[in-house]
């Protein structure tokens, strides 16, 4: 159920590294960042052009380019995501206050849920947010860390477990991105009570503007909703940004459509524990990473 992580839910993905190695992103990342470049941003003219970028914030760019790029590749439909941060082609006050709140390692994380609704069949839409603040020049260094991996062994709240299983990974995989990993989410257990509850999604990661590594956007949907029984859609961004101080904001948004769960309340809570659980563990993987 959880797509924030997906990244997880989150935006992005880290390497498992032993307690003693010294592990350098910037180095295991940097031909593939540069090898990319120019290969995903030749000749598309519904993309903005360089000229157009370079005049643009970084948040202006995740809200500009990151809509344009997601359409252009067809994957799935973020549109209505992008919507809930971004307002006239700058942030709006939902993505400065994720900003705001961002975890950086002390205290609990916030995982704000942004809308939730359910209707009379019982279906459930529910929008949950959340950032954390790292230890990263750039974030195209997160790729190199490959994040996913830590969550094969569980997340365990004590109330609510999900385990997080890496199907596959594949380097430029085409249609623009530069890495694509196929995940396989369980949720067993939702505020103490069992449940079945299971989907596979698709994550993949895309530069929104050539050779430039301040910003890098991800997105993830769900590739088994003709067969599943319980999840419609689950759009999700992940989006990176330096803050230039050597350090990077990493943005989880995830939008769940959830069908035929009669208590919408105790998934809303177990997905909100379940993400601040993940964003500790992110957090705290990619700072011990890199002692």
């Amino acid at each position: 159920m959880n797509n924030i992580l997906t990244g997880a839910l989150l935006s992005l993905f880290l390497v498992s590294c032993t307690a003693k190695k010294s592990f350098d992103p910037k180095e295991a990342n940097r031909d593939k960042v540069e090898s990319d470049a120019n290969q995903n941003f030749e000749g598309d003219d519904s993309l903005l052009s360089e000229d157009e970028l370079a005049n643009l914030s970084k948040e202006e760019i995740i809200c500009q380019q990151g809509p344009r790029v997601t359409q252009l590749v067809k994957k799935a439909d973020f549109a209505s995501v992008f919507a809930l941060i971004c307002e006239g082609g700058g942030p709006n006050d939902v993505f400065n206050q994720l900003i705001e709140g961002s975890y950086k390692g002390s205290g609990e994380p916030k995982v704000s849920v942004i809308s939730s609704t359910t209707d009379e069949n019982l279906v459930t839409e529910i929008v949950l947010g959340y950032v954390i603040n790292v230890p990263m020049d750039n974030p195209s260094q997160f790729s190199s860390y490959k994040a996913h991996n830590i969550f094969a062994d569980g997340v365990d709240t004590g109330s609510s477990k999900m385990v997080i299983n890496v199907a596959g990974r594949e380097e430029f995989p085409g249609r623009r991105s530069v890495e694509a990993i196929q995940l396989n989410y369980n949720i067993s257990m939702a505020r103490g009570a069992s449940i079945y509850d299971v989907r596979s999604t698709e994550f993949n990661t895309y530069l929104l503007r050539e050779d430039y590594r301040d910003v890098v956007l991800s997105t993830e949907h769900i590739t088994d909703a003709a067969t599943n029984n319980n999840y419609h859609l689950s759009p999700g961004l992940n989006i990176g940004i330096a803050n230039g101080d050597g350090n990077t904001d990493l943005m989880f948004l995830s939008k769940l459509v959830i069908k035929e769960r009669i208590d919408p309340s105790r998934i809303e809570a177990a997905l909100t524990e379940l993400n601040a659980k993940v964003a500790e563990m992110i957090h705290s993987h990619i700072v011990n990473s890199q002692q």
